[in-house]
């Protein structure tokens, strides 16, 4: 081959190789058009954003106190409910090595496992809606200004 198409084959290859890149780059984090953190990430973000910006919202110290003890009580139950989760995943895993599968017994765990996880979506849906209802009307809209700032920054 000549220098010639050696050089437009490495270019070509070049940015074919920073085009795929870019794609990966600006696709971190989502999936289906929407973020792949979980309820609770968004949860402790919402907790957050809240506290961080508890002057620019006008928060007494009574409604920090509040938020503040929420957040730590969801954390903890959080922290709870996937230590549970993670034990009956071990559980079954521990189960498939067994020589004869007992189907009951890993259908149980299973069960168990989702019912957690269920428990867990719905604690963190009451937390959001706590600390929602933590906040004045005026709080809120305040709040929603800072998101779609936020948004606009990134």
């Amino acid at each position: 081959m000549n220098k010639k198409n050696i050089v437009v084959s490495s270019l070509v290859v070049f940015f074919c190789a920073m085009f795929f890149a870019s794609m990966a780059y600006a696709d971190r984090g989502y999936k289906d058009g929407h973020h792949k953190y979980g309820l609770d990430k968004k949860v402790l973000k919402k907790f957050h954003l809240i506290l961080t910006h508890k002057d620019d919202l006008g928060l007494s110290d009574e409604q920090v106190k509040k938020i503040k003890g929420l957040k730590i009580k969801t954390k903890k139950n959080l922290i709870k409910q996937k230590a549970e989760i993670d034990l009956i995943k071990i559980d079954i895993k521990s189960s498939l090595w067994e020589d004869k599968i007992d189907i009951k017994t890993i259908e149980k765990l299973i069960d168990q496992k989702y019912e957690i996880k269920k428990e867990k979506a719905k604690a963190l849906i009451n937390s959001y809606a706590e600390l929602k209802n933590i906040l004045s009307d005026e709080q809120k809209a305040k709040l929603k200004s800072i998101s779609l700032n936020k948004r606009k920054m990134k």
